[in-house]
């Protein structure tokens, strides 16, 4: 059911059994995780969130000083009321809620069972004048000058078109470009947000939980380097690729959705056979599945890393 509890969250919770937060990424809401809810909710209870601005979630109470500590807040608010008090939870987050869940990591490491990501959006990781960067600043500073001259829809649509390809947001419904075009704001906070997030690299190498990664072959290639980035600073990283883009979480959960379903069910089945120490990063990674090696294309994820390859027969191969 939904719910909309004081303070403005949005929620989506379903099912019974360990718990599972979801959190979606920029200009879109809890809906997103529809089809991974209604395959899970038999044996998991599913916590869907609104990040702030989208779905029935409110925008941040303060624009000026609006950080990733504010979306961390309204996710802590939301597990205070649907989990018990220090219960555990798996954690699944995409692109700017990937970016929310490694923050949400560092907070409450001891909550976390599992961490699965489907390329967060770590910017604030690349040095200034990398290549990476550059490219990504070039398309902020493109969506930030369409809205201060009153483009809305020109900004929504040069976001659309980065992440998605161009002409995407031609071919999306009226009511959705209206849509995206109202949400220009928020996703200008966020950039400035995940901008001004300092360069910790040691904090993410002490995320000690079993994690996921999963990236698309046909995302931005900013993307696909960060990815190869988390997949050594994460210490118990298991790395998947599917043949689709940035947005394969809503565009093809029929690739990503068995993901992060096996590794969930894998951390899980480990926990049951043994006991588990607090020490994580004195533990081997869990186990892949389904894997195999391979050289994958572009700078990102060019060296020679064990992938899941899951939902293709052909690398690059876009259904």
């Amino acid at each position: 059911m939904d719910s909309l509890p004081a303070g403005q969250i949005g929620l989506r919770v379903e099912g019974c059994g360990p718990p599972i937060v979801l959190l979606h990424c920029s200009m879109s809401s809890k809906g997103q995780w529809r089809e991974l809810i209604e395959s899970l909710r038999d044996r998991y209870r599913l916590i869907a969130i609104d990040l702030l601005g989208y779905g029935d979630s409110a925008m941040p109470s303060s624009c000026e000083n609006y950080s990733l500590r504010d979306e961390v807040r309204l996710v802590e608010s939301a597990l205070a009321r649907e989990l018990q008090p220090g219960e555990r939870f798996h954690l699944i987050g995409h692109s700017y809620g990937g970016m929310v869940a490694l923050q949400l990591a560092q907070t409450l490491p001891h909550r976390l069972r599992s961490l699965s990501l489907f390329e967060p959006i770590s910017f604030n990781l690349l040095p200034a004048r990398d290549p990476d960067m550059v490219m990504i600043e070039a398309a902020w500073h493109q969506i930030e000058g369409r809205w201060i001259v009153g483009d809305a829809h020109g900004a929504a649509r040069s976001f659309v078109d980065y992440w998605s390809g161009a002409g995407a947001f031609a071919e999306l419904r009226a009511s959705r470009q209206e849509l995206l075009a109202s949400q220009v704001p928020k996703l200008l906070l966020e950039f400035r947000a995940v901008a001004d997030e300092p360069r910790n690299v040691s904090a993410y190498r002490q995320i000690a939980v079993p994690t996921c990664l999963v990236a698309g072959f046909d995302s931005p290639e900013p993307a696909q380097r960060l990815m190869s980035m988390f997949a050594e600073l994460l210490p118990h990283a298991s790395c998947f690729e599917v043949p689709a883009g940035h947005m394969a979480p809503i565009t093809h959960p029929e690739l990503v959705n068995p993901i992060f379903e096996e590794f969930v069910r894998a951390v899980d089945a480990s926990e049951n056979s043994q006991v588990i120490p607090e020490n994580w990063d004195r533990q081997p990674a869990i186990p892949r599945f389904g894997e195999m090696t391979a050289v994958v294309r572009g700078m990102g994820w060019s060296r020679a890393i064990t992938f899941g390859l899951l939902g293709g027969d052909e690398p690059g191969a876009v259904s």
